[in-house]
């Protein structure tokens, strides 16, 4: 697998450049393209994530006759990465959950959200190290709490913090990259640590005194995003290609909901390399994805979740979120999730 690091303008460096390298450094970049090649046609670069895209539209069919374009994805190791991506323009259009989302407002990139999902589950969960003695969300004060900078990792344990009134600062958080969450708690260097399905899994099963305190059902939207350039959008043809793989991104996910077992054999067992046994504990704890109307209460809850990063001292400044929201774009893509929603 080739990497590629992507490339950042001089005036988001401040911004972007520090999520990078929280998060892992060059992004990943293998490539898979899908659809028929032709003159003229258009090509969407997607910004994937652990090829949970790419998979899921392949074995879902909805790759299948896509009309006048073509989709090259490329897969990131977070949601930082993909907005390096978006804004170096390697990307059109790229997927990340609530917090990466925020800071690309932040930064003022020129791209719009075309859609937005939400896990109906568990999500994050905030462990506590078996043996650490913290029983309760206040007890985390001054403990070592493993998370990942500008991911929705972060964004969690923020929301999570504050029901108990406690802020970032409270904590001594000890920021990793996404992926070596779980392993810092496995080796027993931090206090509890905000980990994902996978994680949770694995963890618990060998140490079953661990103790969720709370997880994303409890706290958070669980929002993720699919960003897009303004420059794409500003394309009829890629504008239209754009609306076309959302709808099948939809369809997809409900596809995934109706057939579990061909979902978590062709994920969980084949890319990730679980078990069966395994892949359907991680699938049942990340909950199920669900699509939203591009309205208010999606807009809302990030501003919320902004303004808590501001609080916790996360961002230089207030953030305006509904810059990514114009109302135009909103509106014609929520036109689409209703008749793909099941």
């Amino acid at each position: 697998m080739r990497k590629r690091t992507a490339l950042v303008l001089p005036a988001l460096a401040a911004l972007l450049l520090p999520l990078a390298t929280a998060c892992g450094g060059a992004a990943s970049a293998s490539t898979d393209t899908a659809g028929k090649s032709g003159s003229g046609q258009v090509t969407l670069r997607f910004g994937d994530q652990g090829k949970t895209l790419l998979t899921l539209l392949q074995t879902s069919g909805e790759l299948n006759g896509l009309p006048g374009y073509k989709v090259q994805f490329d897969q990131f190791n977070s949601g930082p990465l993909v907005n390096q991506a978006l804004s170096a323009g390697v990307v059109d259009v790229g997927i990340m959950g609530d917090t990466p989302a925020i800071f690309a407002a932040a930064a003022k990139l020129p791209v719009d959200v075309v859609a937005a999902s939400h896990t109906v589950g568990p999500g994050y969960t905030l462990l506590a190290r078996a043996g650490s003695g913290i029983k309760t969300l206040a007890d985390l004060k001054g403990r070592k709490v493993a998370y990942s900078k500008g991911t929705a990792n972060q964004g969690f344990l923020i929301q999570a913090l504050a029901t108990v009134n406690l802020k970032q600062q409270d904590i001594t958080a000890v920021d990793v990259p996404l992926q070596n969450v779980g392993n810092l708690l496995q080796s027993g260097t931090v206090d509890a640590a905000t980990v994902a399905a996978q994680d949770l899994v694995n963890y618990t099963s060998t140490h079953p005194d661990a103790v969720k305190l709370i997880n994303g059902q409890q706290v958070s939207s669980g929002y993720a995003f699919y960003l897009a350039t303004q420059k794409a959008l500003a394309d009829p043809a890629e504008r239209a290609a754009v609306k076309d793989l959302v709808g099948r991104i939809i369809k997809a996910y409900s596809w995934a909901r109706t057939h579990p077992d061909q979902w978590i054999d062709a994920y969980y067992v084949k890319v990730n390399k679980q078990t069966p046994a395994i892949g359907k504990l991680v699938w049942q704890n990340s909950g199920e994805t669900k699509f939203a109307v591009l309205d208010q209460t999606v807009i809302s809850a990030q501003q919320r979740q902004a303004d808590l990063f501001l609080a916790n001292q996360q961002v230089p400044g207030k953030v305006d979120v509904t810059s990514e929201f114009p109302a135009d774009v909103e509106q014609e893509f929520s036109t689409v999730v209703a008749p793909n929603q099941q």
